[in-house]
C-alpha cells in the first residue's frame, strides 16, 4: 500500500522502536481501524497498572508496569461502554518498555 511521506516516516519510526524493543523486524505492516477519539468518554480513574504478553526476542514475554502515581495515565471508557482509552500520563515507551518520566 502507498502511503504519504508523513505517514510512511511515521510508520518507519514506529517499526524501527518495534525492532528496538521486540529484538526482531516487523514482517507485516497493518492497517488497523482506531475509534473516532472524537466521542464523548467517561474518565473513570487513574491507571494504576499495565499487564501486557508480548513477544521479545524470540520469546513469548509477559511484562508488569506499574505506574507511579505522578506518571499514570487517565482510564476513560467510551460513551457505550465498548472501549477503553489510555489518555496522557507521563511516560514513554522506549525499547525497555514502559518507561515513567518522573
Amino acid at each position: 500500500m502507498k502511503h504519504s511521506k508523513a505517514i510512511q516516516e511515521k510508520i518507519d519510526r514506529a517499526s524501527d522502536l518495534y525492532t528496538r524493543f521486540t529484538g526482531h523486524v516487523i514482517d507485516e505492516v497493518t492497517n488497523v481501524r482506531v475509534p473516532n477519539l472524537s466521542v464523548v468518554g467517561l474518565v473513570i480513574g487513574t491507571v494504576d497498572g499495565l499487564l501486557y504478553t508480548t513477544v521479545r526476542d524470540g520469546k513469548q514475554e509477559k511484562y508488569i508496569h506499574k505506574f507511579k502515581v505522578n506518571d499514570r495515565p487517565m482510564f476513560v471508557v467510551s460513551d457505550d461502554g465498548k472501549q477503553i482509552f489510555l489518555l496522557g500520563g507521563n511516560f514513554d515507551f522506549t525499547e525497555q518498555g514502559i518507561v515513567d518520566r518522573s
